[in-house]
């Protein structure tokens, strides 16, 4: 690879003391230049030990740390990184990942084609960790961006924000985050869909450039958070982008047929199911499920 751009790390952090450190450290032990690295820190407002752990790392040259006094969200702490950085490439990371020793290069093995302008990285459980309900929805190869594998543009539903690289060209053409998307979820989907817009066959998925993900959640409790996201971000998003109902799961929230398979009949059956059988598909119509129901506290008010 004969381009070796400039590389800003951006990774928001909030409330993770418990593993933050190891993220970090992953980051410091890259092969690539480290003249060519920032890393910005953004504690976003943590009222744990974050901010102390953060500031330990404060003698590293590379390593700048930006505390924000209160806690505002994922789109305002990468839209701080973003501008304090200038570094030609900018990846996101979220701060309960860790990466190994090739993670920029194998971004940069993408990005380094011309009509490619983002890529978002696989995510994986941790070596030896023993994967409960939750983990094999998330992590299964039929899920996301995972099923198109690599060198294929992606659309916008896929490229999420967590393990992610962008060209920083690309906020000359589209606007930053969102900033008004405070609560979980929506924000990477906000700023995906202008992305795409704008250029539709520049992002990709790549399984090289992989993270581990430190976030140990049952399903019940993903599905509280992404009920939380039906009934907030995504009424939203599909006010905004109405011309995306479909991917954006809209066209399941009020029709007839989204009644006929979201419902309390078929919610207790599946439930009933979930104790004979282990599966992917009831995880992820639980998790639909969640999202639907929020949405639908929206629309019936």
């Amino acid at each position: 690879m004969n381009w070796s751009p400039t590389v800003d790390i951006v990774v928001p952090c909030y409330n993770v003391a418990h593993v933050v450190e190891k993220c970090v450290i992953s980051l410091l032990k890259q092969q690539y230049d480290e003249n060519k690295i920032s890393i910005y820190l953004i504690n976003d407002g943590s009222t744990d030990a974050t901010g102390k752990i953060l500031d330990s790392f404060l003698h590293h040259q590379h390593v700048n740390i930006i505390h924000l006094e209160k806690n505002r969200g994922l789109s305002t702490a990468r839209n701080t990184g973003i501008k304090s950085g200038t570094g030609e490439v900018i990846i996101f990371l979220d701060s309960d990942m860790t990466v190994q020793s090739n993670w920029i290069s194998e971004h940069l093995n993408i990005l380094s084609d011309n009509d490619v302008v983002g890529v978002i990285g696989d995510s994986q459980l941790p070596l030896g960790h023993i994967p409960n309900e939750l983990d094999g929805y998330l992590y299964d190869t039929r899920r996301g961006a995972r099923r198109f594998g690599e060198g294929i543009p992606i659309r916008f539903p896929y490229f999420l924000l967590n393990n992610t690289s962008l060209k920083r060209s690309v906020f000359d053409v589209i606007e930053f985050f969102d900033e008004n998307i405070m609560s979980y979820g929506g924000e990477d989907t906000e700023l995906a869909i202008r992305l795409w817009e704008a250029y539709p066959e520049g992002l990709r998925f790549s399984f090289s450039a992989a993270c581990e993900h430190h976030h140990p959640r049952e399903l019940n409790d993903y599905c509280h958070s992404m009920h939380g996201y039906g009934k907030t971000n995504l009424p939203s998003l599909l006010e905004q982008f109405p011309q995306h109902k479909a991917e954006l799961g809209g066209q399941w929230i009020k029709s007839i047929k989204g009644y006929l398979l979201f419902n309390p009949i078929v919610r207790f059956w599946v439930a009933k199911t979930r104790h004979f059988c282990n599966s992917y598909w009831l995880s992820r119509y639980q998790v639909i499920d969640a999202v639907i129901q929020g949405a639908r506290l929206v629309y019936r008010r």
